[in-house]
Formats: structure tokens, C-alpha cells, sequence
């Protein structure tokens, strides 16, 4: 989030997410705990994998709603913590609407420098840049670019000195991978704690996935067996609870999964990506798939072994020449 107002400091001391997603379609619903030395606009950019085809005031009420279910499923605290121009020459408006606290426009965009000018020039065309730049953040847009994102979200907020939630938006958008933006907040200074719950068809994976340079990490709770990841069974009904456009993707049970992030925003160097096919996708895998994989180690176990055997008997028939080179050396 970037203060217009390069004279006011803005902290960013927290993100809450919802991210629910069906293997082609994602709704993510965002809030975000902001505060300023001073009351003044700010500005922040997401890139998204397609064009949203639904933005739309979200409730308090779903974080709430997750969150009590979390806690009655689990035995224990959590741990370790709970206006402008609307065309350039590469820059298109396909989206701009007020919604509450919000004032949001969503743009296409293939060159980073163009879409960095169009940005600080939508900025001074709406009387609120003050001669803020945005060229910390074009390496970083190049980055998305480069992996194939067009869209990007540009939400100017107004920001009081007082620490608050942000009315949390509701984003739908086709994708074909879980998808979480974190390394866009990376040019900002300060710190942060970021609590994703995700909600997927299938399984993810142990934190084994997740270690560096992935920030995320799994949450859990702790339990008469020790520590117990986060992740819950949730039927149909309890989805419409959360969200009733969430329950509308969805056709059985999904899995819900806690991630988070305390550290220095500096530290998100990575997207939350998950697609079908990674090696890394959510799930399990079937009952054949489970016994051709057993069969594949059964097999390589017995490669490994007759190769050890092999190689000893070598060197077996090494030593025992050489012993004997020696004897007739002696000799």
C-alpha cells in the first residue's frame, strides 16, 4: 500500500484473506489492517492472473464465521500466533467503480514503465498524487509481467491514524492455479502478519512444501498429541455461512487450510502459487496412483541393491588382485 502523500507514513500491520478455489475459478475475499502517521489516500496494486469478472463489497462476518469454525474444531489456542484517462497505448480501464471506503479500477496492462506513467498519471489527473513515484515498484511489476499477468487492481483507500480493518472486497477471477499475491507488497517498508485461509477441493500439501524461499508457513493448533495442522473438513453449509458466493463454487466438502506470514514485508519474495499438475498440487493421490508409487520405490529398491551388490563384488575381485600382485611381487 502506497501513501500519495510522500510526507505520511503508512504501516501495514496486517492482511486477512479468504482464497477459495475449484481448480478454475478463485474468490478471494481481502481485508487489510492499515494505519498513518496522518489522514491521507493510499494506494494499492494487485495483479491478478485474468480479468475479475465479479468485485464486490464482502463481510467481516466470513473471517468471523472461519475462524469460530476453526476454533470449535480445534482443541486448542493456535500457534505460533493467530477517475483518469482510460486508454494509452498498452494501458486499458476494464473496470472502475466506488464501493464503500474503496474507490477501485482495474486495468490491462504489457509494459511495466507505461503502467507505472499511467498510474502516477491518474494520480495528478484525480488532484491527489503530490509527486509520488512509483518506480520502486516497476521490477516488481515487470516480475508479474513476465509470468504472464495483464490485470491489475488499483485500489485508492483513505487512511486515518487510527489502526483499522479496511472493509474487506470480494474478487472472483478465472485462474488455473491457487493463487495469492504477496511479493507486490515487497518495496514497502515495515513489517506485517498475514492469515490466508485457503479453501480447495482437495488436500494441500505438509509444510515440507513450504519451506524457503516460500514465506508461507502452515498453521496449527495444539492438541493432547502435540502440534496439529489446520486443516478441517467444511460441508457445503458451512461455506454458504462463510460466504454464499463461495458456496455457489463449489459442488461437495472442501479442505480448509491456515498459512501465515510475520515478518518484514521485504521478505515476500514469492507468490502463493498452487496449480493442478505441480508436483506440489493439493490432494492426495488415488489408490492406484498410491500403488504404482509403491511399486516404483519396490523396484528402485531392488535397482539400488543389486547395484550395491554389484559394486561390491568388485571391488571383492580388485582387492584380491592386488593381493595377489603383491605376493608375486614379493616372490
Amino acid at each position: 500500500m502506497i501513501p500519495v502523500d510522500p510526507g505520511v507514513s503508512i504501516y501495514e500491520p496486517g492482511q486477512k484473506a479468504i482464497v477459495a478455489w475449484d481448480g478454475h475459478e478463485e474468490i478471494l475475499i481481502l481485508s487489510t489492517d492499515v494505519s498513518g502517521a496522518d489522514t491521507t489516500l493510499a494506494l494499492e496494486i494487485m495483479p491478478l492472473p485474468s480479468n475479475p469478472t465479479q468485485i464486490e463489497k464482502a463481510s467481516f462476518e466470513s473471517f468471523v464465521t472461519i475462524q469460530s469454525i476453526i476454533w470449535k474444531q480445534a482443541s486448542d489456542v493456535l500457534g505460533p500466533y493467530y477517475q483518469g484517462q482510460e486508454n494509452t497505448r498498452s494501458v486499458e480501464v476494464t473496470f472502475h467503480e466506488k464501493i464503500g471506503a474503496h474507490d477501485i479500477t482495474v486495468v490491462k496492462a504489457s509494459d511495466a514503465s507505461e503502467l507505472t506513467a499511467w498510474a502516477e498519471d491518474f494520480l495528478e489527473l484525480n488532484e491527489i498524487g503530490q509527486g509520488i513515484s512509483l518506480q520502486e515498484f516497476e521490477s516488481v511489476i515487470e516480475d508479474y509481467m513476465a509470468r504472464g499477468f495483464r490485470f491489475f487492481v488499483l485500489d485508492l483507500i483513505e487512511i486515518t491514524s487510527d489502526e483499522n480493518s479496511v472493509e474487506p472486497i470480494l474478487y472472483r477471477f478465472e485462474t488455473d492455479f491457487l493463487y495469492y499475491p504477496l511479493k507486490i507488497s515487497s518495496p514497502i517498508p515495515g513489517d506485517t502478519r498475514i492469515t490466508l485461509f485457503l479453501l480447495t477441493e482437495r488436500t494441500i500439501p505438509s509444510p515440507f512444501y513450504y519451506m524457503p524461499p516460500n514465506p508461507l508457513e502452515m498453521a496449527f493448533y495444539w492438541s493432547p498429541a502435540g502440534q496439529e495442522l489446520i486443516q478441517l473438513n467444511l460441508t457445503k453449509g458451512q461455506l454458504s455461512i462463510i460466504d454464499l458466493r463461495i458456496g455457489e463454487i463449489f459442488e461437495d466438502n472442501v479442505w480448509l487450510t491456515v498459512m501465515e506470514y510475520e515478518g518484514p514485508l521485504s521478505g515476500l519474495t514469492k507468490d502463493l502459487m498452487i496449480a493442478e499438475g505441480d508436483p506440489i498440487a493439493p490432494g492426495s493421490p488415488s489408490q492406484g496412483e498410491s500403488q504404482d508409487s509403491t511399486l516404483h520405490l519396490i523396484l528402485l529398491g531392488a535397482v539400488v541393491g543389486t547395484l550395491c551388490t554389484l559394486a561390491g563384488a568388485m571391488l571383492t575381485l580388485l582387492i584380491g588382485r592386488v593381493k595377489r600382485a603383491e605376493k608375486r611381487i614379493r616372490q
